[in-house]
């Protein structure tokens, strides 16, 4: 072998043992070269971040009325008030597991009627309905509500007019909106639903929406400072024995009247409250029927219940058409808990019974 072929092999064998030796090795980071952690490892990026916030309130946004979340389309629509019969012949009621808010207050002759305000459900009974009294109308209007009735007092219909009431009156409708049921004997069978009557305000022109301010709730379960109250009893009249009866497990009140479960018509669901407000308020009659003149504007005293405890309260309503505000002992207003709220109006002198 000469001397070329010599040198050629050396410098062939060099080259394959640099090549080999190479391959064992990383190659060496560039200098100008940033090591940084990915953004959605570490922070997330902006979709990840945006279904994080959605998936930690599923349940829609919360209804003024109640605090109870839902969907958005349930709650852009106008409340509806309904006054109910509550004698005797008339309970049963339909509709009252699915309103937000229950006032009761005395009507003439020793007798107490309600008024059930209605956003974001929409049950398809609701009665019996029955008339119309001005101090109902006063709370209806907190809500910018489409008010409904089966006729009134001759106040009430001179307060509808001034005030320019979004009134659906049984009595100029027809069969499509109101409707009477055989199962119990008129004056207490007269029924409608909110379909109906949404349609109804369709027709009369009434605008969709309502323009009120929402109640203040808190945006979880909480406690209040008070007395401890697991019963609470409002003797109206007789036959007209309220009471509500706390139940730890799963913080609400129980309803009975005179004793007796109170239960929906329809649903047989047990009626039940997460907040009690009982307002006191100046009551007298003014005719010979005796029909009463409540006053519910102004300011007075009340109670609060919620989560088995009780404090004394305050409460203002500037005008007919203001929302009514409570407030606590130390002028601070009052929020709410999120759920059914009941609203016993109750006369100056009239003692509530607390257990």
């Amino acid at each position: 072998m000469n001397r070329n072929k010599v040198l050629t092999l050396i410098m062939s064998l060099i080259l394959v043992f640099t090549v080999l030796s190479g391959c064992g090795k990383p190659a060496p980071a560039s200098s100008d070269v940033e090591i940084v952690e990915s953004p959605d490892e570490e922070n997330g990026s902006d979709e990840v971040k945006g279904e994080s916030e959605e998936q930690s309130n599923p349940l829609g946004v919360p209804s003024p009325l109640s605090g109870i979340y839902t969907d958005k389309e349930n709650i852009s629509r106008r409340p509806i008030a309904v006054m109910l019969d509550n004698q005797s012949k008339a309970r049963p009621q339909a509709g009252l597991d699915q309103a937000e808010i229950i006032y009761e207050a005395l009507a003439e002759g020793g007798i107490t009627r309600y008024m059930a305000i209605f956003l974001m459900n929409a049950p398809e009974s609701i009665g019996p309905v029955r008339s119309a009294r001005p101090y109902f109308i006063d709370k209806a209007l907190e809500y910018d509500a489409l008010y409904v009735h089966v006729g009134g007092s001759p106040q009430a219909f001179v307060d509808i007019k001034e005030l320019k009431v979004a009134d659906i009156d049984a009595m100029s409708r027809d069969g499509s909106i109101f409707w009477r049921k055989n199962h119990k004997k008129a004056p207490h069978n007269m029924y409608t639903s909110t379909n109906a009557l949404r349609k109804a305000a369709q027709n009369s022109n009434y605008k969709a929406e309502g323009d009120f301010s929402s109640i203040h709730f808190n945006g979880e379960d909480a406690d209040i400072s008070g007395s401890l109250v697991s019963y609470v009893e409002i003797p109206y009249f007789k036959d007209y024995h309220p009471s509500f009866q706390y139940n730890e497990e799963d913080r609400k009140y129980y309803r009975s009247i005179n004793g007796a479960p109170h239960l929906d018509e329809i649903s047989k669901i047990h009626l039940h409250a997460k907040n009690i407000i009982i307002q006191k308020c100046d009551t007298e009659a003014i005719d010979s029927v005796g029909r009463l003149e409540m006053k519910v504007t102004g300011t007075g005293t009340g109670y609060f219940l919620t989560n088995g405890k009780m404090m004394e309260i305050t409460w203002e309503k500037k005008s007919r058409k203001a929302r009514t505000k409570y407030f606590d002992g130390n002028g601070k207003e009052i929020r709410l808990n999120p759920g059914v709220t009941w609203i016993e109006l109750i006369p100056m002198k009239l003692e509530s019974i607390f257990q």
